[in-house]
């Protein structure tokens, strides 16, 4: 695994570590998904309770992978080592969480979002909104939305690539 890939990596473990405790388990993941759905105003109906079981299902596959000596916590290291077998996995381990995180922001379900909406759900996973704002522009076309399917592509190519000219997918979460 190279450096931007690293990079990538210990920016991702830093927001999924919500309380700051230098591990991650799966309090992190509840607060996670109750902190997005807040920002969002989104309760656990439908969508919101997709999203959530889709948080907790991100933290079930991490854990399998990653949490070797079975404490019920994955620390950096752990995390590190096990992305890259997870990220290989992508559209059915990690891929159905960005899916729901893209669908909570598609306030209107038709397969755009806006960048209010797409800064809102970045800032609640802990993105500064400047960064998130910048994100989104490098993400969009002219017409000021972002696709699912481009939001995919970049999600997926932030956990696998690491050609340093991508820099919207590698900026999906903010500056490195």
């Amino acid at each position: 695994m190279g450096a931007l890939l690293n990079q990538k990596y210990e920016k991702l473990f830093s927001l999924l570590d919500i309380n700051g405790d230098g591990v991650i388990a799966e309090d992190d993941f509840e607060l996670m998904a109750n902190r997005v759905l807040a920002a969002a105003n989104e309760e656990r109906t439908a969508k919101g309770q997709k999203y959530a079981d889709a948080m907790m299902n991100y933290w079930r596959a991490l854990r399998e992978t990653a949490d070797v000596d079975g404490d019920g916590r994955i620390d950096q290291e752990e995390f590190r080592q096990a992305l890259g077998r997870v990220s290989v996995n992508f559209d059915t381990l990690v891929g159905p969480l960005y899916q729901a995180g893209f669908q909570l922001a598609d306030r209107d379900d038709d397969g755009l979002v806006g960048k209010q909406e797409f800064v809102t759900v970045l800032a609640a996973i802990g993105v500064p909104a400047t960064e998130a704002g910048a994100t989104f522009d490098g993400l969009t076309e002219q017409s000021g939305q972002l696709s699912k399917e481009r939001f995919m592509t970049a999600s997926a190519q932030y956990y696998r690539n690491e050609d340093p000219a991508d820099n919207a997918s590698h900026l999906l979460f903010g500056a490195l």
